[in-house]
């Protein structure tokens, strides 16, 4: 019997059902795929699979369960599993279909995703996923309720417009859209007081979201808002990965004669894109650092949005590495950088 070197059980999720297959890594490097049925996706399933899971995984030998991220669906699963003491890790959605265009494979149904699931964790190194804390994942559906209240209060203001420049404009159906907006407002502001009274309470998570505000620009709605949808960077573990969480990763098309446009993906957080936009058109009016990178790179750019979405780039990577390094911002830290070298280059002379 060949010897277990690692088990990986993959689990494909979907908001009803959980698909799952149960990988093996064997010493030849042959891998087994063992298949069970649908389970549904609740408190039940879940109590089915983790029986299973005890018949079918050998003991002693590295065992993992992977599974993508599926908005909120997959994250009960998650909590259980962990629960029950069992190594978690969830893989952005982005990561998995990468992987899944490299396999030759043409067909795409639940259970052949939760064996390409398995097969993925069996051939790379995974990071363990833990939950989050209380407190960021209520500051992250908070600032998600915010989002959606804003885009409803633009709705009511563009069909405000129309009703006013309308030849039949109706004042009874005006005063009702104001109404409506006047409710949105009160309601984003209640939110809003909300997401203070909930840092507030919270003395860490007060002072390291302080470490973001102290970036010129950014308020204090703009760093709850992407430390509640990274869950405090939580999964993230380079700056590299954070751009691609947030779509800002820059794709470049050229092939022969061929030179396509360099444009960001816009596959990731779309939250934190559009809350960084009016912070980065305040940074570079006030920034000091962040107004001489633009000032440098606008005018290589065809639009001056391009060079506003570097700074949006620039700026997320800042409040990332102030966050991990519990820092407050220092306007003078390029020109210190820069410094060191000349620094020691000139006792270097002395010392000769």
């Amino acid at each position: 019997m060949e010897k277990k070197l690692k088990q990986c059980l993959g689990v494909d999720v979907s908001k009803s059902n959980l698909s799952i297959c149960l990988g093996v890594l064997n010493s030849n490097l042959e891998k087994e795929f063992i298949g069970h049925s649908d389970i549904s996706n609740d408190l039940r399933g879940f109590k089915i699979m983790v029986s299973w899971i005890k018949k079918v995984v050998v003991k002693n030998v590295e065992f993992i369960v992977l599974m993508e991220a599926t908005g909120v669906y997959h994250q009960a699963v998650c909590h259980y599993l962990y629960s029950q003491g069992y190594k978690v890790s969830v893989m952005q959605s982005g990561r998995v279909k990468r992987y899944a265009q490299s396999l030759d494979q043409r067909s795409k149904t639940d259970a052949l995703d939760s064996r390409m699931l398995s097969m993925l964790g069996l051939e790379r190194s995974l990071r363990s996923w833990t939950p989050p804390s209380k407190e960021l994942q209520e500051l992250k559906a908070l600032s998600r309720e915010r989002s959606s209240l804003l885009k409803d209060k633009n709705a009511e203001i563009n069909r405000q417009g129309a009703i006013e420049s309308s030849c039949y404009s109706s004042s009874k159906a005006s005063k009702r859209h104001l109404a409506r907006l006047g409710l949105i407002n009160a309601q984003i502001k209640a939110i809003e007081e909300e997401m203070e009274a909930l840092v507030s309470r919270t003395r860490t998570l007060k002072n390291r979201i302080g470490y973001l505000e102290s970036i010129p620009g950014i308020s204090f709605i703009s760093a709850a808002t992407v430390i509640g949808e990274t869950l405090g960077f939580e999964s993230i573990s380079s700056a590299k990965q954070l751009t691609s969480f947030a779509g800002y990763d820059v794709i470049l098309r050229e092939s022969g004669n061929f030179k396509g446009k360099t444009r960001i993906s816009k596959k990731g957080n779309s939250h934190i894109r559009a809350v960084l936009h009016m912070p980065s058109m305040t940074c570079v009016r006030c920034n000091p650092t962040l107004k001489q990178f633009y000032r440098r790179l606008k005018p290589q750019k065809a639009k001056p949005i391009v060079a506003l979405v570097a700074v949006q780039r620039k700026l997320l990577i800042l409040m990332y590495t102030l966050w991990k390094n519990e820092a407050y911002y220092d306007a003078e830290y390029e020109n210190k950088k820069q410094q060191e070298p000349q620094a020691l280059a000139a006792q270097d002379s002395i010392m000769i």
